[in-house]
């Protein structure tokens, strides 16, 4: 088994089928299901099987998948360090992220870094705030950077706290304006709320723990990305991460402080040892966007803004700055 076989064993892996893995690596199919199978014949084993007219992956497969993407970076973290570091020209970033971080900073994560290092790809896999399903897939290999808002103590896992989000009330565009901003947490009993299995369950059950307030979910989504839309069109209010409830009040929605005011932190794990050049530049860039971006809202409370008025002012100045990127020519 040697360094070719594993990256074709991973292509086809990634695109699905010889046909897509073929076109990608520029190979004929015939020469990468030749390579294939005397992966298969050097291993003893059968790592995919033909169901129709695509393939699976077999038992083996599946169980080489972790392996084999890490011999991948360790062999590229190798040639990185030979190299001298010469720059981030290639190469990819395999994420791992509780559902409840996509839809706020992530966005903002990967664009910076695309922006700065448009040579390499990010490959992301969304969970629903399950550390155990993240740790799983960085010990397996399949993610190498992983974010959640719970901290994870495992061993061969590092856990580092990067950062806290402030979490605010949205409601819907021209509903229920009496509420005061900031609204008491009492005021929320009864309220018909929007969830997500990401964290807003966690946030009312806390909620209901705390201050013996009970809101009333009227609807419970599995996807973070679905609560904006369906705040937008009215169907209750939601708790929402101060980045995400930005795009909420783009988009119509009215946004008050809660007193006390919840947060959410933010972890970043990944396996113990060395990472790959662009998993490094990944992970320290994203901590530089939290950094920068709880500086640029104390600058404006320093200066006697409010919390939430800050945040908005914030925001609409990046917004306008990627903007200005995006009209930009290369």
């Amino acid at each position: 088994m040697n360094l070719r076989e594993i990256e074709c064993f991973l292509a086809v892996v990634d695109h699905g089928g010889i046909t897509r893995a073929a076109s990608a690596l520029y190979l004929a199919q015939p020469s990468l299901s030749q390579i294939i199978r005397r992966l298969e014949a050097d291993l003893g084993v059968e790592l995919f099987r033909r169901v129709g007219r695509g393939l699976v992956l077999a038992p083996a497969g599946e169980a080489l998948v972790g392996p084999a993407r890490q011999v991948v970076r360790d062999v590229v973290h190798a040639r990185q360090v030979a190299e001298g570091h010469r720059g981030l020209e290639g190469g990819r970033v395999d994420l791992a992220i509780s559902a409840s971080l996509t839809s706020s900073f992530l966005a903002a994560w990967v664009g910076d870094f695309r922006r700065r290092h448009p040579r390499i790809t990010v490959r992301l896999t969304q969970h629903d705030g399950h550390t155990d399903e993240i740790v799983a897939l960085i010990r397996s290999g399949a993610a190498e950077l992983g974010y959640t808002v719970s901290p994870v103590s495992r061993a061969g896992i590092e856990c580092t706290h990067i950062g806290q989000g402030e979490v605010v009330l949205a409601l819907p565009p021209g509903w229920r304006g009496e509420l005061p901003d900031p609204v008491p947490v009492e005021l929320l009993d009864g309220l018909p709320m929007i969830v997500d299995r990401g964290f807003g369950r966690e946030y009312l059950a806390g909620i209901r723990d705390r201050s013996n307030v009970e809101p009333r979910v009227v609807v419970d989504v599995s996807e973070t990305g679905d609560l904006v839309p369906l705040l937008a069109s009215g169907a209750g209010a939601a708790l929402l991460p101060m980045r995400q409830a930005m795009e909420a009040r783009r988009r119509g929605a009215s946004l008050r402080m809660i007193d006390p005011p919840p947060a959410r932190d933010i972890y970043a794990i990944t396996a113990s040892g060395p990472l790959t050049s662009a998993t490094r530049r990944f992970l320290d860039l994203s901590v530089e966007n939290v950094q920068r971006w709880h500086r640029s809202v104390k600058d404006r409370t320093d200066n006697g803004l409010g919390l939430l008025e800050a945040a908005i002012e914030a925001d609409e100045m990046l917004e306008a700055a990627y903007r200005r990127l995006a009209e930009t020519p290369d």
